[in-house]
């Protein structure tokens, strides 16, 4: 059972009685293809904290306007 594993592992064919084909070294295979497409850098997204006062601002101005200070 262990050599049909083996042999279906290593792509071959083990007669049942065979040891020296267990024993008889690495299977030479094709190197696998690494050459990958090449990547598109990644653009960050547009930033949305440019002024961050600006918040601040609009709050102050709702208050000054509700207070009478500003038209």
């Amino acid at each position: 059972m262990l050599r049909k594993l083996i042999s279906a592992a290593l792509n071959r064919d083990v007669a049942e009685n065979d040891s020296a084909a267990l024993s008889s070294g690495p299977v030479d295979r094709p190197a696998p293809d690494l050459a990958f497409a090449p990547m598109v850098p990644l653009q960050p997204p547009e930033a949305q904290n440019d002024n961050p006062l600006a918040a601040l601002c609009v709050a102050v101005e709702a208050d000054l306007r509700a207070a009478g200070y500003l038209r």
